[in-house]
């Protein structure tokens, strides 16, 4: 890449996903031929090749780099290794699976004078969900998130979608505090953005479930609802009143 900072780079953890990177990765360079953008994809340890797989598919390309972290310690570790690695105006994470289409990563650039944080919102009323996920998992969503908001963990209507953007300072300022490193570390995102004084705006998106999530709805769902609600109670005796971003 060349030394001026790109204007968007785009995030994507993954851990065992040989299966869906190398059809990922392709979509990427085919949707975006020419955009001097940055794509990092950041692998935690697995039981597969991941990361050769996306060596092989990324073919030498120089917007691509593909981070090996040496132990598996969750997604939230994998995103905030990239966020804080990335050098874009704009930094993007989204999910291996392109369950939002790449089609957004434009759409959200278009907003980026009206907020520091952009937040994809399966529940904003403009949202289209052309394949749902299973109702059982659905609902139990569902009950995270409202059971996050009576907590007072966030306002958002929806912190899991995994599509969110940060203007830079926001995601240096953000993720060098971030210390979920599971699936509760979204909510721990969006209270430091809330709690530091950054404007977040939640923007429709279209979202499709793909098969193959590593999310245990039951077990996961319970642990990352308490360390999320813990998270964010910390964010906010911690830097509430206290922190405001760097200029």
């Amino acid at each position: 890449m060349p030394d001026q900072a790109p204007r968007a780079s785009i995030v994507i953890p993954a851990r065992n996903e040989e299966d869906r990177l190398p059809a990922s990765i392709r979509e990427i360079r085919r949707t975006f031929p020419s955009e001097a953008w940055e794509f990092l994809i950041v692998i935690e340890p697995g039981s597969d090749r991941s990361g050769e797989v996306a060596r092989r598919e990324a073919d030498g390309d120089p917007r691509f780099e593909i981070l090996l972290n040496q132990t598996a310690r969750g997604k939230g570790f994998a995103v905030k290794t990239g966020m804080l690695r990335a050098r874009g105006d704009w930094i993007f994470f989204m999910d291996a699976d392109l369950s939002v289409p790449l089609r957004f990563i434009p759409e959200f650039l278009r907003s980026t004078d009206r907020a520091d944080v952009l937040v994809g919102s399966r529940r904003h009323r403009e949202s289209r969900i052309p394949v749902r996920q299973p109702l059982a998992r659905e609902a139990a969503g569902r009950v995270f998130n409202r059971l996050l908001r009576l907590a007072g963990a966030t306002r958002s209507a929806d912190t899991q979608c995994g599509f969110k953007a940060f203007a830079r300072e926001a995601a240096r300022e953000i993720f060098s505090r971030v210390e979920q490193v599971g699936f509760g570390f979204d909510v721990e995102a969006m209270a430091l953005a809330e709690t530091l004084g950054f404007r977040v705006l939640e923007l429709p998106v279209e979202w499709a479930d793909v098969a193959g999530s590593k999310l245990r709805p039951l077990r996961d769902g319970v642990s990352s609802l308490v360390e999320a609600i813990l998270a964010a109670r910390r964010v906010r005796r911690e830097y509430g009143n206290k922190c405001q971003p760097s200029e």
